[in-house]
């Protein structure tokens, strides 16, 4: 019984003891991921290729809300940059829900994008989650997977 009453009494103090990579990853990760869903809000409307793929590894995938699979930062840029003219984004938003550290080099981030997009005469709101892996590659953070639901 001491035992329990003596766990009990240090669970607090186990908690604040809480290991430091983990704040420390997710405060190196911050700046980059801020950025990118900032960049995004207005690249998807602007339709600028580049800045939605720019923080995509050499190597990451995007795996889309149908199933459909872009891997490689190229294939990601081409991805975007195929949207036909006849769809346009008139206005977005992205909230980041939540983020964890899984490791010192690896951060999941996870949240809800909107958007409200017209196809030809047509007006539509719509939104998505999603799910994005953050790997640290020197002093940079880039995506390494991208899940869009």
């Amino acid at each position: 019984m001491k035992t329990k009453v003596m766990l009990i009494a240090a669970a607090p103090l186990l908690a604040a003891a809480a290991p430091s990579w983990q704040q420390q990853a997710l405060s190196s990760a911050a700046p980059s991921i801020d950025k990118a869903n900032d960049e995004w809000t207005r690249a998807i409307v602007s339709g600028d290729a580049d800045v939605l793929a720019a923080p995509y590894d050499e190597h990451g995938i995007f795996v889309g809300p149908d199933g459909s699979i872009s891997t490689g930062k190229a294939a990601v840029r081409s991805m975007y940059a195929s949207r036909p003219a006849a769809v346009k984004v008139l206005k977005a938003s992205i909230k980041s829900d939540g983020r964890v550290a899984h490791d010192a080099d690896d951060v999941y981030e996870w949240g809800t994008a909107r958007m409200t997009v017209k196809r030809g005469d047509k007006v539509k709101d719509a939104s998505g989650r999603y799910l994005t892996v953050w790997h640290r590659q020197g002093d940079r953070w880039l995506i390494t997977r991208n899940i869009a639901f």
